[in-house]
């Protein structure tokens, strides 16, 4: 005869577990992986974007960096607000205004012609899309009980895949098209506009679902409202289990996390900010903290700027297979060809023809006119990708509680970083595309990283500790955006080799990082 349930008191942890899983759960993942995935799609859209538009804005080589990096920049300079908001005011309304608003700011940059105020608009498309960026997976992930959050997490980073499969899918279809429009204050209209406003679509859809979608029963326990989060796991029950609230086997529940923070009345934002982010630097949690910063921001430093520029290196091998024979064609030889030589001086001009001795061929070269035609085959090797990314996440929500977290994102690093170093040795346009293209596997491991620290981080401070690890990793991708292009042109020879070793240390960082069980017994020690 099976065991009834005592209807009672129970913790958090056993009323999340007793509502069950089932469409309720599924609706969660839908509606914060849709977040998710219009983060992904907001930052990243520059790299689909600026090769298009570098013809109508008249962009330099500085400004395409600077394009590339400004929303992680904006990205970075708003974490410590949303997260600070997520875990005062609730993860809800954060990501209701963050979505919202960036959608806004970027129908309207679809139409000017100024290339700083383009630039300003992607800064504050950064800053407002960031709210999502900064609590989201804290948002999903306290929905659940402890056992299944790590694979909930894992598996809403799947939708960074469908975000990558999104960005080059409609970039396909849309930016081949050659159609233009004439409208005031001297905008010409053209498909890479239009682009950008339907990149922006994504964020208005999902709004739709969180703001169906209820706060965060665990947020609203602790901020000491227990009848709003009891009322949500009824629903939850409700709705996973197709039987009525009522039935719900729990009348109270137990609030077992002493991590609070006493904000004092009358406090200004600035100190209130200050009390909120203090935590997770102190002695228990400080270690922990600069060890997961520093992930995210090699792991995003690395593979982001690879990304960003993987189009036009992409585009630029097809270009130059035009003008020299395959087995001739490295990713260095590629990065250093321009069709639009009168925008580069003379020192990068040798640069390229050093890479060749036949004076026919580098006379092949050297063209003076703008071009902003994307290959086409560049659309379907990043769809590739965007489908290979959905895989890895797949398996990685699969098999993380059994491999457990640690132990598989240092396999990742490992195998990926030997893949990067073998694109940058290897001949050959074919070789180049995939060694590449496993090497941009390595930015799954953000999801296992942020579901590490989803798990080690108390309710209270989670939003923050998770806006703060990051916007260091946004930091690292702003970084590494502008300091790719530079390396590219004039230390291109070693660039793998740097990833190499900065990876190197975060395989280390990695086996050293504290466990959950260390920092809270060093956490009681210090109280």
């Amino acid at each position: 005869m099976a065991k009834t349930i005592e209807r009672g008191a129970k913790t958090f942890e056993e009323a999340i577990i007793l509502t069950g899983i089932g469409k309720f759960n599924l609706f969660v993942l839908l509606a914060t992986g849709g977040s998710l995935m219009c983060v992904i799609v907001e930052t990243m859209s520059a790299m689909f974007i600026t090769p298009a538009a570098q013809c109508d804005l008249n962009l330099t080589l500085g400004e395409k960096g600077l394009l590339y990096s400004i929303s992680f920049f904006g990205v970075v300079s708003g974490s410590f607000l949303w997260g600070y908001l997520a875990d005062t005011r609730g993860r809800k309304m954060v990501t209701i205004i963050s979505l919202f608003t960036s959608a806004i700011i970027s129908i309207i940059g679809s139409f000017v012609s100024l290339v700083w105020l383009f630039i300003l608009l992607r800064y504050l498309n950064g800053f407002f899309i960031g709210g999502s960026s900064a609590i989201i997976y804290a948002f999903a992930g306290e929905f659940h009980g402890n056992r299944v959050r790590p694979k909930v997490v894992s598996w809403i980073a799947t939708f960074v895949a469908f975000g990558n499969i999104y960005l080059p899918g409609l970039a396909w279809v849309i930016l081949p098209q050659d159609w233009s429009l004439d409208l005031p204050f001297n905008v010409v209209f053209k498909p890479w506009r239009l682009l950008v406003i339907i990149y922006s679509l994504p964020s208005l859809f999902f709004l739709i679902f969180v703001l169906i979608l209820p706060e965060s029963p665990k947020y609203l326990m602790a901020k000491g409202r227990h009848e709003e989060a009891l009322e949500i796991l009824r629903k939850m029950f409700s709705i996973n289990t197709g039987k009525t609230g009522e039935e719900y086997p729990v009348k109270s529940i137990l609030w077992e996390d002493e991590n609070t923070v006493e904000h004092k009345e009358n406090e200004s934002m600035l100190s209130s900010m200050w009390e909120q982010c203090v935590p997770i630097f102190r002695r228990g949690y400080i270690l922990k903290t600069a060890m997961v910063c520093f992930l995210q921001f090699a792991i995003f430093l690395t593979t982001s700027a690879v990304i960003m520029w993987y189009p036009q290196i992409l585009n630029s091998m097809s270009e130059l297979g035009k003008k020299l024979p395959e087995n001739q064609i490295t990713m260095c030889k590629a990065v250093l060809y321009d069709d639009d030589m009168e925008n580069m001086d003379n020192y990068f001009i040798q640069r390229i023809l050093s890479y060749s001795s036949n004076n026919a061929t580098n006379r092949a070269l050297m063209s003076a006119t703008c071009n902003d035609n994307v290959n086409e085959e560049v659309f379907l090797v990043s769809v590739v990708i965007g489908c290979c990314y959905a895989i890895c996440y797949l398996m990685i929500g699969s098999v993380i509680n059994i491999v457990g977290a640690r132990k598989l994102l240092s396999g990742f690093i490992v195998i990926t970083t030997i893949s990067g170093v073998c694109a940058q040795l290897l001949s050959s346009y074919i070789y180049v595309q995939v060694t590449l293209g496993i090497f941009l596997m390595a930015a799954t491991g953000v999801g296992i990283v942020n579901a590490i620290v989803v798990d080690l981080y108390p309710t209270q401070i989670r939003g923050m500790a998770l806006a703060v690890s990051l916007m260091c990793g946004r930091f690292g991708a702003m970084t590494g955006s502008n300091v790719v292009g530079p390396i590219l042109f004039n230390f291109c020879d070693y660039l793998f080799y740097i990833f190499a070793a900065l990876h190197t240390v975060v395989v280390i960082v990695i086996i050293l990082l504290p466990s959950n069980k260390s920092t809270e017994q060093a956490e009681k020690e210090s109280s």
